[in-house]
Formats: structure tokens, sequence, C-alpha cells
């Protein structure tokens, strides 16, 4: 039988072999570790970090890549509420025209504002050499502050370099814009390097997404560049997401951000656009219209922090692309043509004679003919067509639509024997985007979008002189008049969104425009509010005199 003393020396040694691993597993890891992950803390904690035996570990706090000017680690670091820290890139006036202009609106801010502390490490070993760096982001106390409720929160990453180099950064307005100057000595707006589009101007970054409660979602590196068309000279800017495996193992977004279990390769963190003060005409046309035979994005509201500092509150959306419509349509990604803008998003002749043909063929024939307007059903989705035309008339679209802000899409190939899916078939059908400009205005209530519309699209007006298409048109649109856009279809929609996005638009705005941002705020919900209950007999009114109808408006209960 073994002694009591042997026993105890086995356990001394057992205990302290597994002593011995504990120490190995803290301090000599295979890899950089952090002590603590990304997210959101209420008290302050010290930040250990750790690598493999033999290498030295560089970090940075301003999102900046590691390298040998980087801080060495030696002790732990402090992660505390970074809000007291100095305003950096908030404090920039060459992201935009605007703060140079005589009626100025954008304003810097004369406070702290909010910060988290972001974190990006890496290993350098024996021979001088770094590994792969690491990014995370720490928000302390964020509990009681005001603006973050039900809102979910992303954390952008990337060095600042990126944003805000004066020749590379894609954030700024950079050399050309100030030494290429016009005949009167002027810069051009287009010079911005914001302005530059394609994969050259794209930058590497890394985001972290927290949903309402605070979990993380999504963690990845990818690619992004700035969004849109004339607002890429606003503050802040919206910004497109790449998932490529040039940047991670992923070349999709592997996570629900839209709770329709879409993984999407592209999404958009939307500014607003032309509607910077409420962000909400895109969200509310598309929520109301989501059931329309056209093509809507998804919304879902988000506070950006950019290299740690508050960035303001976005919709987080969809992007219209052949994923997109692979998943959405149960077509074959790669079978799809899509025209968005006057442009193909994928360059090819035999794409572009198969746009041309439609074109023609809706500008050219005689629809007056009842055989060749019962014809047209074989090239366009008509419903889709009257669902969508209808729609932007309606609300008003007359700034830049038609013409630009419009795509549509058909598969190249149609499937045989329903193969594919109904949306095989090879006909043209439409998309909703960007409505921000223009529409739900008091200015446009009394407008008549229809006989403009006529006037700016030959294709339009040649199919309104077919009976069967005006009379199509007319039951449409007064639908929309009568429920879709109705005050009570529309009144629940607003109320909700104020519930949730005053607090953090009162945040937002005046971050970006000052205390009185408020006042901008309401004025744009009481423009939105004036027009939906105005809009219905100007537009019945344009319909009869554009259609030469005649009679007057009556109810009719079905």
């Amino acid at each position: 039988m073994m002694s009591r003393k042997c026993t105890l020396l086995c356990l001394v040694f057992i205990c302290g072999a597994l002593c011995l691993l504990l120490l190995c597993d803290n301090y000599c890891p295979d890899e950089l570790r952090f002590s603590a992950e990304s997210g959101f803390y209420e008290e302050p904690f010290e930040l250990k970090l750790s690598a493999p035996f033999g290498a030295k570990i560089y970090y940075t706090l301003d999102g900046s890549v590691p390298d040998e000017n980087a801080f060495l680690y030696t002790t732990p670091i402090l992660i505390e509420d970074a809000t007291s820290q100095p305003n950096v890139h908030s404090m920039r006036t060459d992201t935009s025209p605007i703060f140079s202009s005589e009626s100025c609106e954008y304003r810097l801010p004369d406070y702290p504002i909010d910060k988290c502390t972001i974190v990006r490490a890496a290993c350098r070993d024996a021979d001088g050499n770094f590994g792969e760096a690491k990014t995370e982001s720490y928000f302390v106390g964020y509990d009681e502050k005001a603006g973050y409720r039900n809102m979910n929160v992303m954390s952008v990453v990337t060095d600042p370099g990126n944003l805000f180099d004066y020749d590379t950064g894609i954030y700024v307005l950079g050399r050309k814009y100030d030494t290429e100057l016009d005949e009167n000595g002027q810069p051009l707006w287009e010079n911005a390097n914001s302005y530059n589009h394609g994969s050259a101007w794209e930058r590497p970054a890394d985001i972290l997404i927290f949903n309402t409660e605070r979990e993380t979602v999504l963690k990845q590196s990818c690619g992004v560049r700035i969004q849109g068309g004339g607002s890429r000279t606003y503050l802040p800017k919206s910004l497109n997401f790449y998932a490529r495996e040039t940047y991670s193992s992923a070349a999709r977004f592997y996570v629900d951000l839209f709770g329709t279990e879409y993984m999407a390769d592209t999404v958009t963190l939307s500014a607003g656009g032309q509607d910077a003060f409420i962000k909400f005409r895109d969200m509310l046309v598309s929520t109301l219209t989501q059931n329309r035979a056209f093509c809507t994005m998804s919304f879902e509201p988000y506070v950006m922090f950019l290299d740690g500092e508050y960035w303001g509150v976005y919709w987080l959306t969809e992007r219209y692309n052949d994923t997109y419509l692979g998943y959405y349509y149960g077509v074959d990604a790669d079978n799809v043509i899509m025209m968005k803008n006057n442009k193909l998003t994928r360059e090819s002749e035999e794409d572009w004679a198969v746009y041309g043909s439609m074109s023609n063929y809706l500008q050219d024939t005689d629809f007056t003919d009842e055989e060749n307007y019962k014809s047209v059903e074989y090239i366009i989705d008509l419903r889709s067509y009257i669902d969508y035309y209808a729609t932007e008339i309606y609300i008003g679209s007359c700034v830049d639509w038609p013409g630009t802000n419009e795509a549509f899409w058909r598969v190249r190939k149609p499937s045989e024997n329903g193969a594919e899916s109904m949306y095989g078939d090879g006909r043209w059908r439409w998309m909703l985007f960007d409505v921000n400009s223009g529409s739900l205005r008091e200015a446009v209530v009394e407008k008549d979008v229809l006989a403009l519309t006529m006037e700016r699209s030959p294709a339009f007006r040649n199919l309104c002189q077919s009976d069967a298409f005006k009379e199509q048109f007319t039951v449409t649109l007064m639908d929309l008049a009568n429920e879709t856009f109705s005050v009570e279809n529309t009144e629940p929609v607003i109320e909700e969104w104020l519930a949730l996005m005053r607090a953090p638009m009162e945040v937002h705005l005046r971050r970006f425009y000052g205390e009185e941002g408020l006042y901008h705020f309401d004025e744009e919900v009481e423009d939105i509010r004036t027009f939906i209950k105005s809009r219905r007999p100007y537009a019945a009114q344009h319909l009869k005199e554009n259609f030469g109808l005649e009679g007057a408006l009556a109810s009719l209960e079905i």
C-alpha cells in the first residue's frame, strides 16, 4: 500500500504540473491574445495582452496598424470610458466643402463626443517580422448614455490614413480639390477624393457589430468605400462594406443582419443623403410599399463609431446586386442583368443589346393597338413597372428621377419550364431606392410629376397612349393615395419611428449641426406629414388632366 507521505508527494507533483500548464496557457500562447473580448462594460478594467514565447507585442489606440513606432506592450492597458479624451477626427474641416461655404451648416463639436477604446495589436518575432494585427473595441459606461436605446452599434476601425490622407484618403476633399480650380478660381466638388469610385478607392477596415442586446453579432475584416452620388461631399457620408476573401476567410457577411436570413456580400451604412436631418424618407417609402411588385430594401437602425469616435446615426441597408437578387428571387446570381442609373452593373455588349431591345420596344411600339399592348407583358413585368412608376410619381420624385435613381433587372437567359423560379422568365422588373432628394416634401405637394415623367421618359409617355395602361395606372395610383400613403396608414409608422429615433437623432444632430439641429428635425417631420395630408387631391387632378379623364372623386366602399 502506498504511504500517506508518498501520496502527498504525488499530489504536490500533480498540482505543480497543473500550475505549470496554467502558467504556459497564460504566458506562452501560440497566438496573440486579449484578456477581454470586445463589448460593453460598466466598469473600467485592465486589458492584458499575451504573445507567443520570444515575441514582443506592439499596439495602437488610434486605429493605425501596429509597427515598430507603435506602443511596446509592457504593462496592462487601462480600459475606461474614453469620452474625456480629446476629439480628433471630428474636428477636421476637410471632410466637406460645406465647412468653407458662406452658409455653413456643419458645426465642430464644442464638447467631448462619445468615444470607445480601440486596441489594435500585433506580435513582432525575433527576426523583426510583424504578424497579423488583431482589433478590439471597448465601450465603457454606456448604460445610461442618451441616444443608444434599441439601436445597433457598429465600430469601424481602419488606419486613419485610409480615410484622411491628403492624397489617398477616401473621406476628405484632398489635394486635387484644393489645386485643380475652375476658370473662376473655385474648386470643383467632383474633384474631391470622396467623389472617386471603384476598387482603387476601396480601403481595408475591421467592422464590429453589436445588436440591441449588446451581443457581438459580427466581427470581420472587409473593404470600405464611400457610397452615393451628390451626397459624397456631405458629412457624415454613407459607406459600402464589401466582404471579400482577400480581407478574411469569408466572401459573405455570414450573419442575419436584416432578419430575413439573407447573407449579404455587400451592405450599405446609409447616412440619409439629402434627407440628412431625419433620415426617414427612404425607410418610410420602402416600408409602406414592401408588398408591391418591385424590389425594396430592409432597414436596420445603427449608431456608428469611426476609429473610436462617435460618428452618428445610420440605416444599415441591403445593396442591390446579383447576390441580393439571387437570394430574394431565387434566380442564378450569375444569370442576372441589372441596369442602375443608366449603367450595367456588369459590362457586356450582349447585355447592352438586351437592354436596348427593351428600351426601343417601349419607346417605338404603337401601344394604341390592343395586341401590341398585350405583347408588352412578354418584355416587362407590367405590374412591377406600374407599381414603381405610380409610387415615384405619387410621392413627388422630380429632382433626379426619372433617368437617375432608377434601376431594373431581369435574368439574362430565361429558364425553361419554370426550372429557376417564377422570376426567371426574362422580363424586366423594377427596384426602388434613393427617394430622399425631392419626395414627400410640402414644396412638391402640388407638383404635376405625372406630366413631368411623361416629358422626361419616352417609354412612359408612349405607354400612356394605351387606354388599358392609363386605366391600370390610375387604379394603382389612387390605391396608393387612398390606402398606402393615407394618414391612417402612415401615422402609426411615423409614430413608431419617432419613438425609436428621436433620442438618437438628438445626439446626432447636436454632433454635426449644433444645438439648433433638432429644430430641423421637427421641421422635416412636419414637412412629411403635411405632404401626406395634402397630396391626394392634387394627384387625382393630375390624372384627370393628363389622361383626359372625366368626372370627380367619389368614395366607394367595397
